[in-house]
């Protein structure tokens, strides 16, 4: 066997552009970005262009992002997104963490505004920032997270920033003597 060379695979195979099944997918990729991807058959295409009255090159195909609260009972917001008819996948900024979002593909077809084509699954963007959840399991006594947090806190400082900062609270407690 060739070295880098998997058998049974040969360089000539590839993989097709579309698997003839109409689909969007929608990825979290962090706390301020989503993904989509989608493939669309030629039926839909022609199904988009009856209503639209012209032909898929033609028409104006737009993303629209619908943003959730965290148990999806309300709609908190929408956009759209113009995309160019011949991508098949695109980022979406949303700029909102801790929520969750359902993305269509549609166009925009004059008179009717928009028509969706496909809808997305639920994809829900993760926090950013530390959980308020505490495990009691992992929570410290007070005098044990007094004790860590003291040593983080110098820990942090220079050598001079602890010799100045230990000078002025001796000769504070000089003073009130």
């Amino acid at each position: 066997m060739r070295s880098g060379a998997i058998e049974g695979l040969t360089t000539a195979e590839k993989l097709p552009s579309s698997y003839g099944e109409d689909r969007l997918v929608l990825l979290t990729r962090d706390p301020y970005w989503l993904f989509a991807y989608w493939d669309v058959t030629p039926a839909t295409r022609q199904q988009l262009e009856k209503e639209g009255q012209r032909p898929w090159e033609h028409l104006s195909l737009a993303l629209r992002v619908k943003r959730y609260n965290t148990t999806m009972e309300k709609e908190e917001s929408c956009f759209h997104i113009p995309i160019n008819r011949e991508a098949d996948n695109w980022y979406i900024e949303v700029g909102v963490p801790d929520r969750c979002y359902r993305v269509e593909l549609g166009g925009q077809i004059p008179g009717k505004g928009f028509v969706p084509l496909l809808t997305s699954n639920i994809a829900r963007t993760p926090r950013d920032d530390i959980s308020n959840i505490i495990d009691e399991n992992w929570y410290l006594p007070d005098w044990q997270a007094r004790r860590l947090y003291r040593r983080i806190n110098r820990g942090s400082l220079s050598s001079l920033e602890m010799a100045v900062r230990g000078s002025g609270t001796n000769m504070e407690r000089r003073k009130q003597q």
